[in-house]
């Protein structure tokens, strides 16, 4: 969708214009719209400016001059609608209980037929909603009541910079784009942006495809968003941006407690397990990916999630609402990936915030991104786009989650202990609850290393893949009926403890615990009796083998040859050339943003090697083995090259002429970054 590659220009540049330096910082204030003209406001030394370009066929000119002696004055107060209709949709109303996903329908077929990759919204005082998509534009919508029968759209702003996130403050419209915080004026009244106002432009960010900038959140003097050159940042307009916290893996969205805690969520890959929430617990704190650093303590999360639960993780909301059932309050974590919402229930113990995921019933038509809570109504709107490993259908969505009324035994809070787990539900449990045997617990380690992602390990024995069952002894209700203890003597920390827990008739809940530590025993079921403990070592990581010696470092160079990466997973040199036998100086050199390496294999082997190398994605070792694979068919490798690093190696080239593949072999690079030696 052009995501990547941005715009071709179709005609040579016939001259570029030069921006004289000033003696102060130039600050640049935004831009008005005046139907197809552009005008771009700002201060260089002191003084304000209007500065504008014009191409009428071959001519092309541009206009400077002092604000407040412009001519260009006349266009930035306001100019004519450039998009005057209004588009109507029909709602479709969910049928689910005690949640039911309504559609709030997206036109179809808009002036600009671009795709609906709705990326984020928020709400007006009076209910009204603005969305913005990844392709840049930003839409009002109108009528958003309980029927949903008569809804209303008008394109508000275009031209955006691959907007991820959205607030309205103070009846604004803010956007979150790659370059800049956006905050759009409506200068005449017309429903149109007139002033495309620059917050701040103090983010850094790159045409990498991991450099994204997500979120878009406000505490009534910051924005905050998550970078992933930068970390998660909060920024005050007309300041350089503050660090709050780094080592995150592509993180994808916010949410932002009334209290001021943050959250943000990771994508499995290296040094990161697998799908992780995590809550900003100190400024300034490092979440663990790049690896161990020296001086650095790696704050934990606050949840893992399995990968069949939360393949691609998004945006998190705190619920505040009264009117949204036993959900309101509660915070709430969205999947891009599966298309998923989920509950996400907190304990602190010994000042260390764990988590315990919950999946809740209601998919979405697409990734979902993120949601907010309506003021007007109580009621949560989520909004996604299809992205990657997306499990929904569409493009976009936008859709309301409706509390109808109906019992939900959701678990509302949780509490691990030395002695077993206590789960809080929202309505009156059953008969079954007291059954030890109607329960299951089980519980697993992850392994922390550079590799993609890890396999799940058991965590009596670590070296063992698999989970260890944990035996529920008893289960009781308490006495307020909506409580439920299961005794479990043998629980340990462990990055996961799942819990199977029936509430009532054929109901269950399946809660994921992150359990750092636990509670002291709980003592308050009658019967209670002290049992003798014994503990699992909890073991977070496994010791990892050696890297492997590259054999070609070392012996007499020969012709100098370069490979050098390009952004968006390729090499630069698609092909090579070199005669029969001759000594090479193999030099491949990594300006990407994630690491890279370059592998020569034998010719006819490219899918057979790469499928090998994809299979190392959960290899404790792969990194060790710079995700070679154990094969024949590789005649020669450098070894993966970090960001901005190279690595040489000498060797002589096939005796055999013909097409010799060449790739890199880190999981999931091969099938598009890949090669040829022509061997003469």
């Amino acid at each position: 969708h052009g995501f990547m590659g941005g715009l071709l220009l179709k005609l040579p540049v016939k001259e570029l214009a030069n921006q004289p330096a000033g003696d102060q910082p130039t600050v640049y204030h935004g831009l008005y719209r005046h139907g197809s003209r552009v005008i771009f406001s700002y201060q260089r030394d002191g003084k304000e400016l209007l500065d504008a370009a014009w191409a009428d066929r071959q001519d092309f000119t541009r206009e400077t001059d002092l604000a407040e002696k412009s001519p260009l004055r006349e266009l930035v107060k306001g100019g004519p609608a450039q998009w005057p209709q209004w588009l109507e949709t029909k709602g479709t109303l969910g049928t689910g209980k005690p949640y039911a996903v309504d559609t709030i329908t997206l036109p179809k077929e808009t002036p600009s037929r671009l795709p609906w990759f709705v990326s984020g919204h928020d709400f007006f005082a009076n209910g009204d909603a603005a969305v913005c998509t990844m392709t840049g534009d930003v839409w009002l919508v109108r009528c958003i009541d309980d029927k949903l029968d008569k809804l209303r759209w008008k394109r508000f702003a275009s031209g955006l910079h691959q907007p991820l996130g959205l607030r309205i403050v103070e009846g604004k419209i803010c956007v979150q784009g790659r370059d800049q915080i956006t905050r759009l004026h409506d200068l005449n009244g017309d429903d149109e942006a007139d002033f495309y106002e620059c917050v701040t432009n103090a983010q850094t960010t790159s045409p990498s495809s991991h450099d994204f900038i997500t979120g878009c959140e406000f505490d009534g003097t910051y924005f905050y968003y998550a970078s992933g050159n930068e970390g998660v940042c909060r920024v005050k307009p007309g300041s350089p941006p503050e660090v709050v916290g780094t080592g995150f893996r592509n993180p994808n969205g916010l949410g932002l407690a009334k209290d001021g805690t943050v959250t943000t969520s990771v994508q499995e890959g290296d040094w990161t397990p697998t799908s992780m929430i995590l809550q900003i617990n100190r400024p300034g704190g490092y979440y663990g990916h790049g690896g161990p650093k020296p001086g650095k303590a790696i704050e934990p999360p606050l949840a893992y999630i399995p990968r069949g639960m939360d393949n691609s993780s998004g945006g998190q909301c705190f619920a505040d609402s009264d009117r949204w059932g036993p959900l309101g309050g509660q915070l709430i974590h969205f999947s891009p990936g599966s298309a998923n919402h989920f509950l996400v229930l907190r304990q602190n113990v010994e000042g260390v915030t764990q988590g315990a995921v919950v999946w809740l019933p209601g998919d979405f038509l697409s990734g979902a991104q993120e949601g907010r809570i309506n003021a007007k109504d109580g009621q949560l709107y989520v909004t996604g786009m299809y992205g990657w490993g997306c499990w929904g259908r569409d493009d976009g969505c936008f859709q309301r989650v409706r509390y109808t009324g109906d019992e939900a035994h959701l678990p509302v809070a949780f509490e691990a202990h030395e002695n077993g787990v206590l789960l809080r539900f929202s309505d009156a449990l059953g008969s079954v609850a007291v059954e030890a045997k109607s329960h299951f617990a089980q519980c697993w380690n992850y392994n922390y290393s550079g590799a993609y992602g890890s396999k799940e390990y058991s965590v009596r024995h670590p070296d063992v893949e698999g989970h260890d069952t944990l035996a529920v002894k008893s289960a009781h209700v308490l006495p307020d009926g909506k409580s439920l203890f299961m005794e479990i003597p043998l629980i340990t920390p462990a990055n996961q403890i799942h819990v199977h827990a029936s509430t009532t008739g054929n109901k269950f809940s399946d809660v994921f615990i992150t359990a750092h530590k636990l509670a002291p025993a709980f003592t308050g079921f009658p019967g209670y009796m002290p049992s003798k403990k014994e503990f699992i070592v909890a073991e977070d990581a496994h010791v990892m083998e050696a890297k492997k010696a590259n054999p070609w470092t070392q012996g007499a160079h020969g012709r100098a040859l370069t490979i050098q990466a390009a952004q968006g997973l390729q090499y630069v040199q698609r092909e090579l050339h070199a005669k029969a036998g001759e000594r090479l100086s193999v030099t491949f050199s990594n300006p990407d943003v994630v690491p890279h390496n370059w592998a020569l294999i034998r010719p006819g082997k490219l899918n057979s090697v790469g499928e090998l190398a994809n299979k190392l994605i959960a290899d404790p070792n792969g990194l060790a083995r710079h995700y070679v694979p154990d094969t024949s068919d590789v005649l020669a490798y450098t070894d993966i090259a970090n960001p901005g690093s190279s690595f040489t190696i000498h060797i002589d080239a096939p005796k055999e002429s013909g097409k010799y593949p060449y790739l890199c072999t880190f999981p999931g690079h091969w099938m598009v970054m890949n090669g040829v030696l022509v061997v003469e």
